[in-house]
């Protein structure tokens, strides 16, 4: 019988641990890097690696490309990468979702915005008559976020699928070969926020922008990853007790399949996985990076900029920003009808009926990793505008991947159907299967996947 932790006096000894931090070089260039660039680096090899720890750093500065327009990094740091992959021994572990920035920001509306406040960007620094939270410099057209005293700099920290929802989160790369992370960054226009007078009248009606296209550049590129180490020889032997009986490793990671599509009634999108453990569907205001709203939306039921007791950032009770891309809104009804909601998986119904938007405010809270979290700074004025991302959890419990629990659609692969009843307009969509897969390692450092 094993008791719970909280009910346990003693403790055990875990001897000759030593740990380490170890920062690492893009496999390219490390400066004046521009959208669309691809960033890899390479974990450390033979060491016992903290997957969850990688951290990716960097300084960005935006460029108006001329004249007097602003440019704006959108809310969250993430938003400038597209897509994520990882390789382990040459084997394509997590291709990576396409559209990995939205695959973020709809997490963050599901399961409580996990992202680092500190360095992460979570607001838009709206005008130059305000400090902004970053640096306390007050920015004129381009936001270049670094000070006299060099302390500003984004990093992202918190991970979708292998990097930061893999189990163990411990790995052994002596067994597996090199595990290389592939960054793919996000074009120029998608990933910033412009407006052509940057005073606060103006900040979120901007006018045509007259050609002028907008970009960004990173510098100063570089990863942090923790590493340990134990002298004992104890881990070892446990690895070759498991690999002496099992004749395997298996670890187990998220992995997302992501579909977009211009929902006219109906969206249909397949997938073949062990364990389908959700679908998450988020609602584009603006379907694309080159639309011409590229100016901040303000999001329902905060004050603009200059209004009375408004003037700061990263104040969920005074003002708050929405890079356009990113702004999730619920689909327009016909006249005198709601709009109703349906999944279909295999010909099965879920819900077993159709939803109102509020039926599905509340699936999507019970089909949330962290129940807790939800709903916690929104309102629904704010969901049904700014926020409309819902989910349908196919799971018992919590997300742990060392757990299969999901919807095995490998024999006969899925078959989806996502229904949209009563629009007035056609609504772009982007949604997301949510996978638990496995990476079998072998003896020898054979590498297996299991999707």
């Amino acid at each position: 019988m094993s008791y719970s932790p909280k009910l346990q006096y003693f403790c055990e000894r875990l001897e000759g641990l030593s740990v380490g931090l170890f920062r690492l070089e893009p496999q390219n260039q490390s400066s004046n890097i521009t959208p669309q660039s691809i960033i890899r680096f390479t974990m450390p090899s033979n060491a016992l690696v903290d997957v969850h720890s990688f951290a990716f750093h960097f300084n960005c500065q935006t460029n108006a490309g001329g004249g007097t327009v602003a440019v704006r990094l959108p809310n969250k740091i993430e938003s400038l990468i597209n897509r994520v992959e990882v390789s382990v021994g040459g084997v394509a572990v997590s291709a990576g979702a396409n559209f990995y920035n939205v695959l973020a920001h709809a997490k963050a509306v599901v399961d409580g915005d996990y992202g680092d406040a500190g360095m992460g960007h979570p607001e838009i620094i709206p005008t130059a008559a305000v400090n902004n939270y970053v640096d306390g410099v007050n920015l004129t057209t381009a936001e270049a976020p670094v000070s006299t005293n060099g302390a500003a700099q984004f990093c992202v920290n918190k991970w979708c699928g292998f990097l930061g929802e893999c189990e163990p989160r411990v790995i052994d790369t002596s067994l597996m070969g090199d595990v290389v992370v592939t960054i793919y960054l996000e074009q120029a226009n998608l990933a910033t926020t412009i407006s052509d007078n940057i005073t606060a009248a103006n900040f979120i009606t901007s006018a045509a922008l007259g050609g002028v296209l907008p970009t960004y550049t990173l510098n100063n590129v570089y990863a942090t990853i923790r590493c340990y180490s134990m002298a004992n020889g104890v881990y070892d032997n446990m690895i070759a007790e498991q690999m002496s009986s099992t004749g395997s490793l298996e670890i187990g990671f998220k992995q997302y399949f992501s579909f977009r599509d211009t929902n006219t009634g109906s969206t249909r999108y397949t997938v073949a996985s062990q364990s389908l453990d959700r679908v998450i569907v988020a609602h584009h205001n603006t379907p694309n990076p080159a639309g011409a709203t590229l100016h901040p939306v303000l999001a329902s039921g905060f004050n603009p900029i200059g209004s009375t007791a408004a003037d700061r950032t990263l104040d969920l009770v005074k003002t708050k920003y929405i890079a356009p891309y990113f702004n999730f809104s619920e689909p327009a009804p016909a006249a005198g009808l709601a709009c109703l909601f349906e999944h279909q998986l295999n010909g099965a119904k879920f819900p077993q009926y159709r939803a109102t938007l509020e039926d599905m405010l509340q699936i999507t809270r019970l089909s949330s990793h962290y129940e807790d979290k939800y709903n916690k700074d929104m309102g629904l004025l704010q969901y049904r505008a700014n926020n409309c991302v819902n989910a349908i959890k196919l799971t018992l419990d919590a997300p742990n991947a060392r757990y299969i629990q999901g919807l095995d659609t490998r024999s006969v692969s899925l078959n989806g159907y996502y229904y949209i009843y009563n629009m007035n307009a056609n609504k772009t969509i982007t949604l997301f299967c949510e996978c638990t897969s496995s990476l079998i390692v072998s003896a020898g450092r054979q590498i297996a996947i299991v999707q």
